[in-house]
C-alpha cells in the first residue's frame, strides 16, 4: 500500500510541476496579447482622423486632394447630411488655417501636400461644436507649414 501512495504522490507532484510553468506561460501570453491589443487600438483611434506632414510626405509631390485620396479616402467620402428632414449630402467644409473656410474639397487640389503640417477630419458633431452652423458631413482642418 505504501507503494501505491508513493506512486500517487509522485504523480501529483509531477502534475503540480508541469501545471505551474504552463499556467505562467498562459498568463504571460494573455497579458502580452492584452497589451498589444490596447496599444494597437489606441494608435488606430488616435490617428484615424489625422494626417501628419510625415504621412503626407509618403504621398509624394502631389496636391493635398490626391494625398488625402491615397492615404485617407474616407475623409473625402460623401456622407448623408445629418440635418432633420433632409437626405441631401452637404458639401464638406474645409478650413485652412484658423478661420478661412472653403466649401467643398475641390480647393484641396490647389494646395501642395508638401506645404501642409496636418489635416484633421472632424466628425459632424465636433465640427458643429467648434464652428457652429451645420456641418452635416463634418469638416477638414488643414494646418499649413510655417
Amino acid at each position: 500500500m505504501t507503494s501505491f501512495h508513493s506512486a500517487d504522490g509522485r504523480r501529483n507532484e509531477l502534475r503540480t510541476r508541469t501545471r505551474t510553468p504552463f499556467r505562467i506561460v498562459v498568463a504571460a501570453c494573455c497579458l502580452l496579447l492584452t497589451a498589444c491589443a490596447a496599444q494597437s487600438t489606441a494608435a488606430r483611434g488616435g490617428q484615424r482622423n489625422l494626417l501628419t506632414a510625415a504621412d503626407l510626405a509618403r504621398a509624394g509631390d502631389v496636391s493635398l486632394f490626391e494625398a488625402i485620396r491615397m492615404l485617407r479616402p474616407t475623409f473625402l467620402e460623401v456622407r448623408p447630411a445629418s440635418m432633420a428632414g433632409t437626405q441631401q449630402a452637404a458639401p464638406l467644409q474645409v478650413y485652412v488655417g484658423p478661420l478661412q473656410m472653403m466649401e467643398g474639397v475641390e480647393h484641396l487640389r490647389e494646395i501642395m501636400a508638401k506645404n501642409v503640417q496636418e489635416v484633421r477630419y472632424l466628425e459632424p458633431r465636433e465640427a458643429n461644436a467648434r464652428f457652429g452652423g451645420s456641418h452635416g458631413t463634418g469638416a477638414l482642418l488643414v494646418t499649413m507649414l510655417p
